[in-house]
């Protein structure tokens, strides 16, 4: 089977997948807070994983931005330099395996889906105005 970026995309544009809420553990074995992991996929092919904390302090932990996704399904992130930004590697995705037949993901040979959370409009933080299709074209509608 082969992968193509932009078919996760959706019809605007992108299309967020996210991992459920993963509860960690604090030193005495409590339940602290949680994660959440969400790819995103893109119109023009592009990718980025981001990470979430939730609890008392929830904010937004790391991002990465992927260079692409062969068609075998395996992904080239672009890490950041460590001097200047936090990231955790071992929290990335590193081969796409599977899509079932509702369209989740599966990667690195996991059981638990990544699941079609949004499919967005715009994305303004990165640098992605408002897109529609017209005619089987994407079309900006930029502000």
């Amino acid at each position: 089977m082969s992968f193509h970026a932009k078919e996760f995309a959706g019809s605007h544009c992108g299309c967020r997948y996210q991992q459920d809420y993963r509860p960690t553990l604090g030193r005495d074995g409590k339940k602290e807070s949680g994660t959440l992991e969400v790819i995103k996929f893109y119109y023009d092919g592009a990718i980025r994983f981001e990470q979430h904390c939730y609890g008392e302090a929830a904010t937004f932990v790391f991002g990465v931005w992927a260079s692409g996704m062969d068609e075998d399904g395996t992904l080239h992130w672009v890490l950041p330099d460590r001097r200047k930004s936090y990231y955790d590697e071992s929290y990335l995705p590193k081969k796409l395996d599977r899509v079932d037949e509702a369209g989740n993901l599966y990667f690195d040979g996991g059981v638990f889906p990544w699941k079609l959370a949004d499919d967005f409009a715009e994305d303004k933080r990165w640098g992605y105005p408002k897109w529609k299709v017209a005619l089987g074209k994407l079309t900006g509608k930029g502000k």
